[in-house]
């Protein structure tokens, strides 16, 4: 099944009933979503996803996606290469109680019954939360100039004035 498109229009459960098997070889830019948030739409996303029950006869969607892809580094605001990585394991339910009774290791999925499910967007939605929160280089290999260090300095370096917070500096122990 590699290389094949994931359904845009899937029922989960039936899925999971015939233990389906998804392998997908994805270009980023066929996730438009995800593409907006890396640089340039580029990368390639490989996802390997199983459908199924487990040990308490819970319907799972099961797998690993991950995409070799580049994000600006905040500090330079150049390219840096980075690879964003999952591991899926949602159980698939039709509301809030079934969510509680799956196992705490597995994140629910809702799904209403006969509704459809976009696949792509789940590869989607997993990337994104997998995404790092900010991105910079190694400071040895970013050109950009700014350093940042916190400091003890009384006077506020972007007004000249007294900074408000150098009083609690006499709360420190030893003060």
């Amino acid at each position: 099944m590699f290389d094949e498109p994931l359904p845009r229009q899937a029922d989960l459960r039936k899925l999971a009933d015939r233990q389906a098997h998804f392998k997908v070889h994805l270009s980023v830019e066929q996730l438009p979503r995800f593409a907006g948030a890396v640089v340039e739409g580029a990368g390639v996303v490989d996802a390997d996803l199983q459908l199924g029950m487990d040990e308490q006869y819970n319907r799972v969607l099961q797998g690993k996606v991950s995409c070799e892809t580049q994000v600006v580094c905040q500090r330079c605001m150049e390219p840096m290469a980075i690879t964003v990585s999952s591991q899926v394991w949602l159980g698939i339910v039709r509301d809030d109680i079934e969510a509680r009774n799956l196992p705490k290791v597995m994140d629910p999925l809702v799904v209403a019954e006969d509704e459809q499910v976009d696949l792509n967007e789940i590869l989607v939605d997993e990337l994104l939360l997998a995404m790092p929160f900010v991105s910079y280089h190694d400071p040895a290999e970013c050109s950009g100039r700014q350093r940042y260090e916190a400091g003890t300095d009384e006077l506020s370096p972007a007004t000249g004035k007294e900074n408000p917070f150098s009083v609690l500096e006499q709360l420190k122990p030893g003060k």
